[in-house]
Parts: structure tokens; C-alpha cells; sequence
């Protein structure tokens, strides 16, 4: 009976870490990807505000390129910080589960 306890605890750990990497993997793509594309829509409205140039590819306001790229780095970045965070709390509840079983074992 403490085998199977033990293994139901680590298996409800590998499930609960299998959802948080699929989680943290989408935040982490999102950080990757967000914050070159922020800068450089960043970039293209501070040069369109410079020379005075709309575009008339994108049809964007200099002024909504220039605060939407910072609010994307800025967007981006705290994505990135919640999967670093989420995977501190994951180690910390392996530990508790290890321990957990550990003691399972013992007893």
C-alpha cells in the first residue's frame, strides 16, 4: 500500500510538471519571440516620428508603434519572469513530494 501512495504521489508530480512545462514552454516562446519584435516596431516608430514618414504598408500611427512595441517588450518580459517563477514552484513542490515519500518509505 505505501508503494502504491509513493507512486501515485510522484505521478501526480509528473503530471502537474508536465503542465507546468507546456505552460512555462508558451511563456518562454512568447518572451523569445516578443521582445526582438517590440524593439523593432520600437525602432520603426522612432525613426517614423523622426522623418515624418507614415507607413503605407502597415497603415500604422508612428505614435501606436512606438508605445505598442514598448508595451509588447514590456508584455513579453513579464511572460518571461512568470515562467521563470513558475519553475522555482515547481522545484520547491518536487522537493515536498520527494520528501513526502521519502517519509512514506521510512514509516
Amino acid at each position: 500500500m505505501i508503494k502504491f501512495k509513493v507512486f501515485l504521489n510522484y505521478t501526480g508530480y509528473w503530471l502537474v510538471f508536465a503542465l507546468c512545462f507546456a505552460v512555462m514552454f508558451c511563456l518562454l516562446v512568447i518572451a523569445a519571440v516578443g521582445i526582438p519584435f517590440g524593439v523593432m516596431l520600437t525602432i520603426f516608430g522612432i525613426a517614423s516620428l523622426i522623418f515624418k514618414e507614415n507607413l503605407i504598408i502597415t497603415e500604422l500611427a508612428p505614435p501606436f508603434m512606438l508605445f505598442g512595441g514598448l508595451s509588447l517588450i514590456c508584455f513579453s518580459a513579464a511572460c518571461g519572469l512568470v515562467a521563470v517563477k513558475l519553475g522555482f514552484s515547481v522545484s520547491r513542490r518536487f522537493l515536498r513530494v520527494k520528501r513526502r515519500c521519502d517519509r512514506l518509505r521510512d514509516w
